[in-house]
């Protein structure tokens, strides 16, 4: 299967807006840079080489999401550590990563939407395909900002560096509206199916998945826009434009490296081991620094990392708290041999997508799925709970529990708002540990001052959650000295 193997040389292009450092990134005028398919096409690429590092390589992808969560304890005082405590502040290096990195990638997006405008040269399903991509990309650069700091500059084309400078916060509102003008304009341009030679390139699917997806969030805290009927629209489209083959009957499989592109995944981010660095780090990442590397059970091929999220027994308990759920042999590993030949059975670590080959660390050949068919079928579950239509809900769920070999659940354990809310977070906890949505689903459901203090308490830190401002991250220093932003 031939993937996306993103070309960085055509990162240059971006050079000066590294330098200036400003936020949002600046540059110099490249109208007119682009004008054959080849030079789009690279483009465009650069912008998927920024998906992959968003969502998945840079730290902020784990450290301001999975961290930030009850699936996670980062005792040390580095950033993650910092950020599991709320002790976080404006001067976190990790922070400026996001706010900086973020902003990089949305201008690489830019610039291929306003080179597009009034291109002649490209074949109109060739031009349609990389703004639908550019599109598709920045909407979901901007969801992550949204999420990660509410309040952020709203910034639609290239700019100078005096408008760079000038540039103030939009609200979570404008940012919002912004995301679903660009998913739908997407969801038009894009073709319906996924390229056979590229399966990771972007769909009119995966466009409408997000866009559902987007719509919870606004139907969430802080908009509350009751945006349902909306959301359940374009998420039903694509369970069934996915059908039934999306759903697999073995959990396991969807992260097989052997079903990797398959109908499983909505969205996928491409990975490529002995790529230049295009590898998937997650699995090396995750097991443990002391791990001895090997191809036993026991083992990982080159060890493991100081940068994985730690587990405990209080943790997992919380999460499989049913007997019997196959998930978590699934998802995570509770044995594993010591470089001192010493086998640890106290240091659990997540397991997800340890499979497939692998050239050096952190360099995996198996692709990270960004939105996969279980998470907008049971997005779609919550959108006909809240249209009334609890029954179809509840039979989606205990679909997704009969799969992890749990009992149905009954109209009665879900006879109100609350106790709807809390099961579906339960099983979406279950369903998505160590995936980077537990913080984002405590957010929109309001749910995070609840359960986030009650979780810190265990470690001695409740104090440290104070407010709901704290369900957004501060406006990094850096960026408020430059800029005047804040």
């Amino acid at each position: 299967m031939k993937k996306i193997v993103y070309i960085l040389l055509v990162i240059f292009i971006f050079s000066c807006e590294d330098k200036l450092e400003l936020s949002p990134v600046s540059q110099k005028n490249v109208d007119n840079f682009y004008k054959t398919e080849n030079q789009f096409y690279q483009a465009v690429m650069g912008c998927y080489d920024g998906l992959q590092s968003a969502m998945l390589k840079a730290s902020f992808s784990y450290m301001m999401t999975e961290s930030r969560s009850d699936n996670a304890w980062q005792e040390v005082d580095y950033d993650d550590g910092r950020i599991s405590r709320f002790t976080d502040d404006a001067d976190l290096t990790v922070l400026n990563s996001a706010w900086a990195g973020l902003y990089n990638y949305i201008a690489r997006c830019n610039n291929v939407i306003q080179s597009l405008e009034g291109n002649t040269e490209l074949e109109a399903d060739v031009k349609a395909q990389f703004e639908g991509e550019a599109l598709f990309m920045r909407a979901l650069f901007y969801f992550e900002l949204v999420r990660f700091f509410g309040e952020v500059p709203l910034v639609d084309k290239v700019l100078s560096i005096k408008e760079g400078y000038a540039m103030q916060k939009s609200s979570i509102e404008s940012i919002y509206d912004f995301i679903v003008s660009d998913l739908k304009r997407a969801a038009e341009l894009l073709p319906d199916v996924k390229p056979s030679a590229n399966p990771n390139r972007a769909t009119a699917l995966a466009a409408r998945g997000v866009l559902g997806k987007v719509y919870v969030f606004r139907s969430g805290y802080p908009l509350n826009k009751n945006e349902w009927g909306l959301a359940g629209t374009e998420l039903k489209a694509v369970l069934d434009g996915v059908g039934d083959e999306g759903f697999f009957d073995n959990y396991n499989d969807i992260f097989d490296y052997n079903f990797e592109g398959g109908e499983q995944a909505i969205f996928s981010i491409g990975c490529k081991s002995g790529a230049e660095g295009e590898g998937n780090p997650f699995p090396t990442r995750n097991a443990p620094n002391g791990m001895n590397p090997g191809n036993d059970p026991l083992m990982i091929p080159y060890g493991g990392s100081p940068y994985q999220l730690f587990l405990d027994d209080y943790i997992l308990g919380s999460i499989f708290d049913e007997p019997n759920d196959v998930r978590f042999g699934y998802s995570v590993q509770t044995e594993w041999l010591e470089k001192s030949g010493d086998t640890i059975t106290n240091w659990p670590f997540c397991q997800k997508y340890k499979n497939g080959p692998v050239s050096v660390s952190y360099d995996w050949d198996i692709d990270w799925i960004l939105l996969r068919y279980t998470d907008v079928y049971m997005l779609y579950a919550e959108a006909q709970y809240y249209q009334n239509e609890k029954t179809e809900a509840l039979n989606i769920l205990n679909k997704v529990r009969k799969r992890a070999g749990l009992i149905e659940l009954q109209a009665a354990d879900i006879d109100t708002e609350d106790e709807f809310v809390d099961m579906l977070l339960r099983e979406r906890r279950k369903e998505f540990c160590f995936e980077n949505q537990r913080w984002f689903d405590l957010v929109r459901t309001d749910k995070a001052m609840d359960i986030m203090k009650t979780f810190l308490a265990q470690y001695g830190a409740a104090a440290n959650f104070t407010s709901r401002d704290q369900y957004y991250y501060p406006i990094p220093q850096r960026e408020t000295d430059v800029t005047g932003i804040k």
